[in-house]
């Protein structure tokens, strides 16, 4: 039988940028190491100018076994599937000197590596780990790795359909499995000069990076509608900005309608700022999105006990429940009603936070996680 105590863990990503997957692993990565004894190792095959806050998550969590290899995914020419087979079968060679004990992977590339090298680095068990804003690739290598896996999970309802239906996977092998919260301790420190000068506003914040598949300009637009009525409110933008694979940014389309509309005054962009330090100043949490696994940004506004107004993804529901009154369609209509309820009403908004708060501690937390993780292992192990 498999437990996690004492073991030797590979975490695969696939950069070294915080987003909601890499926090997901570095929080895990974090418990495993301080409560579970294991001795943790963190590869990663993409380089990022990116990296900032991914390395201060690292310090905080006392985490330094980190590795940047070589993509063994990239391949050119003739004979691409044999070359990336063989570039796969060399990254397992290079993880057998750690003699891990499991392999996780985060997203889908970093999955059917996982699944196709695990047994060559000595690990017993590894498993695919669909993330929900993720791409597919649709070639003979996914294909391969996605019949060698042992089991597949999805961060989301919607993302087990999502594999069931694109990969074709067996539905006894395809789980859903919740992700926990990350946010280890609250943070009352307010410590960002450009916010510390907009006292008496009411601050409505949106943490995502400037990705197609995230909708700020939508926000903004919507935001835009809002100042007519509501001069005190400031929104705020946190994210990155970056452009690799599969990923295009949006940021310069919304960067231009808050020019075109003079809207510098009211709207504030951030870059490499940790959740921690923005979260204490918003009193409204947004995360509007065509695509989405299991939120974490969502989870981390549940535990600075703010109301969220979110796009209604399975994901999302799953987290905040099938009643939850603030979803939106992504729609500038449906945005602007919500947000509207919760600006004329500060005791909704607080009650609202409170009951988000109550939800995300009964419900989602680290252990239950494991546990479940766990078990689903022993199904294959």
């Amino acid at each position: 039988m498999f437990n996690f105590q004492s073991k030797n863990i590979i975490i695969l990503f696939k950069s070294f940028v915080l987003g909601g997957a890499e926090k997901q692993g570095l929080f895990l990565a974090n418990y495993l190491q301080s409560k579970k004894d294991c001795r943790v190792f963190i590869y990663s095959y993409l380089k990022s100018s990116n990296s900032k806050l991914f390395y201060q998550e690292c310090e905080k969590y006392q985490l330094k076994n980190l590795f940047i290899v070589s993509n063994p995914l990239s391949a050119a020419g003739s004979l691409k599937y044999l070359k990336r087979r063989t570039k796969i079968a060399l990254f397992g060679l290079k993880l057998r000197k750690h003699n891990p004990d499991i392999i996780i992977p985060y997203l889908n590339p970093p999955s059917i590596i996982a699944a196709l090298c695990y047994k060559i680095a000595g690990a017993k068990i590894t498993f695919w780990h669909h993330r929900g804003a993720d791409y597919f690739r649709n070639d003979k290598l996914e294909k391969v790795a996605t019949q060698k896996v042992p089991f597949l999970i999805a961060n989301s309802p919607d993302g087990k359909q999502e594999l069931l239906k694109v990969l074709k996977t067996p539905i006894q092998k395809t789980y859903f499995l919740s992700n926990f919260s990350t946010i280890k301790s609250i943070n009352s420190n307010k410590n960002i000069e450009v916010l510390n000068s907009l006292k008496g506003k009411i601050f409505i914040g949106m943490l995502a990076h400037f990705r197609v598949e995230k909708c700020q300009l939508l926000l903004v637009k919507t935001f835009h509608k809002i100042l007519k009525n509501h001069k005190n409110c400031h929104l705020i933008l946190c994210g990155n900005i970056y452009e690799s694979e599969n990923e295009l940014s949006n940021f310069d389309e919304v960067f231009e309608y808050i020019l075109k509309n003079k809207l510098n005054n009211d709207i504030t962009i951030l870059h490499d700022v940790s959740a921690n330090d923005l979260l204490p100043y918003l009193d409204i949490g947004v995360l509007v999105s065509i695509k989405e696994g299991m939120p974490n940004v969502v989870m981390e506004y549940m535990a600075y006990s703010l109301p969220v107004v979110c796009t209604n993804h399975a994901g999302c529901i799953s987290l905040l429940g099938e009643n939850y009154p603030f979803y939106v369609e992504n729609s500038l209509e449906s945005i602007f009603y919500k947000l509207e309820l919760l600006i004329k009403d500060q005791q909704l908004c607080k009650q609202t936070g409170i009951e988000n708060y109550k939800l995300l501690n009964n419900k989602f937390l680290i252990e239950p996680y494991l546990n479940q993780l766990t078990d689903l292992i022993n199904k294959f192990y």
